[in-house]
């Protein structure tokens, strides 16, 4: 179940900034002391560029990105594209102790640059590593490493997107591919199925986080394991469990419950 209930805000929290450029900032995530529920949720709004930017600094510097097309549960932010050709310092994102997971519903894994069509699909059948994968050939005759794949993301991909794991496991295939990168589905439909090039062209792409914390699942709202009672219902599953959300006729938050 997903743990959203949060204290109600105090009167200081009035005072706090709660946009960042075109990016809106919720509770209990904010910005500046006072204004974030613990250093984990703490959110940096860097003016320097002359653009002002959000990011996440409890979650590996982040930059956050405009959420408007989801609901409060959901956060798009700037993932790092994870070159396979060399270990070197790359630390992936891990979200090991954070109250967020990479979405398996609106994200999708992407290998590029891969030399042979077998490369993701000889592994197809291992629901533990990579399955339903689209594959898109930007080959020319004499070209190599030309054959990307877009798949639907491993379940063991959720919290830690670890380039030490991905580049271990791309070095025991015989067909290597050149980085890999996680990515939003919305922005696939809209940017890469018309122009599959674009993969190619950044070193970094949006992704969706959930934030939720798994305590159970919808079937068990009411019981003792989870949060949710009779004055709120279950409502989205999420792939980290599933929210509580206010009946309409009752308007806040104090303590975890609806009031």
């Amino acid at each position: 179940m997903a743990l959203l209930f949060w204290p109600m805000k105090t009167s200081s929290q009035d005072l706090c900034q709660y946009s960042c450029g075109n990016v809106t900032i919720n509770y209990p995530f904010g910005i500046g002391d006072g204004c974030y529920f613990d250093k984990r949720y703490e959110v940096v709004c860097d003016n320097s560029s002359g653009s002002p930017k959000a990011f996440l600094a409890g979650v590996n510097n982040l930059e956050l990105l405009n959420s408007d097309r989801y609901d409060g549960n959901l956060m798009r932010v700037n993932i790092p594209v994870i070159s396979l050709k060399t270990t070197g310092h790359q630390n992936g994102v891990n979200l090991s102790g954070i109250p967020l997971t990479f979405s398996r519903w609106h994200n999708r894994f992407a290998a590029i640059g891969c030399r042979n069509y077998n490369t993701i699909v000889k592994r197809a059948n291992d629901s533990t590593v990579f399955g339903g994968c689209l594959t898109i050939s930007t080959c020319a005759l004499s070209s190599r490493g030309c054959y990307d794949f877009v798949c639907a993301l491993p379940p063991n991909l959720t919290q830690d997107f670890n380039a030490s794991m991905l580049y271990h496991f791309s070095q025991s295939i015989p067909q290597k591919c050149q980085s890999v990168l996680m990515v939003e589905e919305n922005w696939l439909q809209s940017e890469f199925l018309t122009n599959p090039h674009v993969l190619r062209d950044h070193q970094q792409f949006p992704a969706v986080l959930e934030f939720a914390e798994d305590r159970g699942n919808c079937v068990e709202e009411y019981n003792s394991r989870t949060t949710c009672n009779k004055d709120n219902r279950c409502s989205i599953q999420l792939t980290s469990g599933y929210s509580c959300l206010c009946h309409r006729s009752f308007n806040g938050l104090n303590d975890g419950y609806c009031v």
